[in-house]
């Protein structure tokens, strides 16, 4: 990392508001010697050990704009628990509405009756049919519908609104690969009924390695009322990043 690629890893700690001391204690992989030998300039051997696992904690950083220069500090799509964006939305509730969008060739988002919990414990209702369709014109890359119950994501997700879903595959060789920091729907099996249970929750990774290894840390935006959780990586069964909170809609 030569010196203004240095300025500018520095440039985006001061962006994201962190200090040294918050950097190495957030990440393990990064130590308080990495973080001097940064500071004073001794930056031949850290350079990309300090770059990697900086990245993969705060996912909205630029790692081009800290290496070159290119483009942004902080990517302009990186979602965070504190910025899903909001969106109105048309509910497609008709067979017509239906055909007539499907004619138009507009990308439609299946609801799901599966409600994810913004508390500790849901339960799958019946099957995952699909009960409607949604119309987000600024979320083509969205897959399905679901909504919320539970009050443990308010403000930010009050129980009963409804978040546009993506799909996110699990890294099998490393879960914690997962932009941590994001809120996502987490479905995972209970050994004893088999059963499917729904999490809405911002994810954090362990400090630890043997627990990260193991665990993620399953925290509530309404911490005042909800403790964090640990959700057992084994038992993951799918994994969905949260892009939109949908507001209002249109009914067709």
């Amino acid at each position: 990392m030569n010196s203004s690629a240095k300025s500018r890893f520095h440039e985006v700690m001061d962006l994201l508001g962190l200090t040294d001391y918050r950097v190495y204690t957030d990440i393990k992989e990064i130590s308080k010697n990495m973080m001097v030998k940064l500071r004073n300039g001794d930056t031949e051997e850290v350079s990309i050990k300090i770059l990697i696992p900086f990245c993969m904690e705060y996912n909205k950083v630029n790692p081009e704009y800290i290496l070159t220069g290119r483009g942004a500090p902080l990517k302009e799509n990186a979602l965070n628990a504190e910025s899903i964006p909001e969106v109105e939305a048309t509910v497609i509730a008709t067979e017509d509405s239906y055909k007539q969008a499907v004619e138009k060739g507009l990308h439609l988002l299946p609801e799901v009756d599966f409600k994810f919990a913004a508390g500790q414990v849901a339960l799958l209702n019946g099957t995952e049919d699909i009960t409607r369709y949604w119309y987000l014109p600024d979320c083509k890359d969205c897959e399905g519908v679901a909504q919320v119950v539970g009050n443990s994501m308010s403000p930010a997700l009050p129980s009963g609104c409804w978040v546009a879903l993506k799909k996110y595959t699990l890294p099998s060789n490393n879960p914690n690969k997962i932009p941590f920091g994001n809120i996502f729907g987490v479905v995972v099996e209970d050994d004893d009924t088999g059963e499917y249970h729904g999490h809405i929750k911002v994810l954090r990774r362990y400090k630890e390695p043997d627990l990260a290894r193991k665990y993620w840390i399953a925290q509530s935006i309404n911490s005042r009322e909800f403790d964090d959780f640990d959700i057992e990586i084994a038992k993951v069964k799918s994994l969905w990043i949260v892009k939109q909170h949908i507001v209002s809609d249109i009914l067709l």
